[in-house]
């Protein structure tokens, strides 16, 4: 009785994830923020532009969703209702998958269109299930606290 034929298989070599897309969410950098928000958001989009990166405006009904699902990562899942909170008043850029160097890319293409958000967060293990509306007011808080 002759056995199966033996099928050798590929030696499966461990990759490691290359982690997620860069995106980049804005709030507070739109024609609904006014004259002067709609300009910096479009200087803003233009760096986003040139440095390849795609830019999200974050709608006001979006805010519950977590920051993950901002970013529209994989398996993140909007909020189940439209968040009907308070708006954070300030102007705010969440990036994501975005390393140190293109971070202070970003830093520096923005100063140089002047169009230089302050509050600003990067997209970590530690605050990618919370809501937008706590992070934008959490990053905001903290960004007054070290510059005033």
């Amino acid at each position: 009785m002759a056995g199966k034929p033996s099928k050798k298989k590929a030696a499966k070599k461990k990759v490691k994830p290359s982690g997620p897309a860069r995106c980049a969410v804005l709030w507070g950098l739109d024609p609904s923020f006014g004259e002067g928000a709609a300009q910096k958001g479009a200087a803003v989009r233009q760096v986003l532009r040139q440095m390849g990166v795609p830019a999200r405006t974050l709608a006001h009904e979006r805010l519950g969703d977590s920051a993950a699902a901002a970013c529209g990562l994989v398996g993140a899942r909007p909020a189940l209702a439209p968040y009907n909170g308070p708006a954070p008043d300030c102007e705010f850029v969440l990036l994501c998958g975005f390393n140190n160097p293109q971070v202070s890319e970003f830093i520096a293409r923005s100063r140089e269109a002047g169009c230089t958000v302050g509050p600003k967060a990067i997209l970590t293990p530690a605050n990618r299930l919370w809501p937008m509306a706590r992070l934008i007011q959490a990053v905001n808080a903290e960004h007054h606290q070290l510059t005033d």
